[in-house]
């Protein structure tokens, strides 16, 4: 991320910092959250160092929002637009119970109408304090006819990989797109990353936990259906070039998403889904 000069002296940027010294930073660019720190300091987003940060870019790490479309799920380009678009800040406050609260927004104009012929509105709600993170994506369809998306909220957790451990997948169909997309259930009570891991799993409806060294940190989600579990490893990183080669050794990506079947909206109608992310102390 640039420093922090930069970030005071950038309009993009807006910080936030809950009372008990909890820290969320964003960019307008893509309403982008970018950094996350606990009231111990700890970072708890993987930014890579290769970003550009330049306005044609997508950022490479924290939390990117993807809409209309999930990867190359369907015709748009790969994963939309909104992570390119500019959005605005519509408040950036600390609540009475001491929580921060960033509220950033996106709707269509004349480039995203383009490749997306319909009017919308997004709404990011960025609510955080203590061990917590709870970021939210509402949706609002403006026109008089119904669209359908895909999306998700494709979070970058760091982790030493070498001592991360996911729970609470087991039993749950998904698609290993590292094995021709092929549709799987699966099978382990704990899954250890030592390859390249890209998965969707479908219907997820209990938290998944990510286990480290001295912390493990519960994914909860709610409107986004599925979820994908995501690590490139060297020969990923490799093919990556706004990642270090050594990258994969620093995060895994579990992501709140809507993929399997698309939301179809309605006129005047909002769709919602978060994901809340808590820090636990193992003891």
């Amino acid at each position: 991320m640039p420093n922090s000069d930069n970030l005071q002296a950038s309009n993009d940027f807006i910080g936030a910092t809950a009372a008990d010294g909890a820290r969320v930073e964003v960019t307008l660019h893509g309403g982008h959250v970018c950094s996350w720190r606990t009231p111990d300091g700890v970072e708890r987003l993987f930014m890579s160092p290769l970003n550009s940060w330049s306005s044609d870019s997508a950022i490479r790490g924290g939390v990117p929002v993807i809409f209309p479309q999930f990867a190359s799920e369907g015709p748009l380009p790969k994963h939309g637009f909104a992570r390119l678009s500019r959005w605005s800040l519509l408040e950036s406050s600390r609540q009475t119970d001491g929580s921060g609260l960033i509220r950033l927004g996106l709707t269509d104009s004349e480039q995203t109408r383009d490749v997306f012929p319909h009017a919308f509105a997004l709404e990011l709600r960025i609510k955080f304090s203590g061990q917590t993170l709870n970021t939210e994506l509402v949706v609002t369809n403006n026109g008089d006819q119904p669209f359908a998306f895909t999306c998700a909220l494709h979070t970058y957790l760091n982790t030493h990989i070498a001592d991360a451990a996911l729970y609470g997948l087991k039993g749950y169909r998904y698609r290993d797109s590292v094995d021709n997309r092929r549709i799987k259930v699966a099978d382990e009570e704990v899954l250890h990353i030592t390859h390249e891991v890209d998965r969707v799993y479908f219907a997820v409806d209990k938290p998944i936990t990510l286990g480290g060294r001295q912390q493990s940190l519960i994914a909860t989600q709610a409107g986004f259906a599925d979820a994908v579990v995501w690590n490139p490893w060297e020969n990923g990183c490799e093919k990556i070039a706004d990642l270090k080669l050594d990258s994969y050794q620093h995060f895994v990506c579990i992501e709140a998403v809507t993929v399997e079947h698309p939301v179809a909206l309605a006129p005047n109608a909002s769709w919602s889904g978060y994901q809340n992310l808590e820090c636990v102390l193992i003891a």
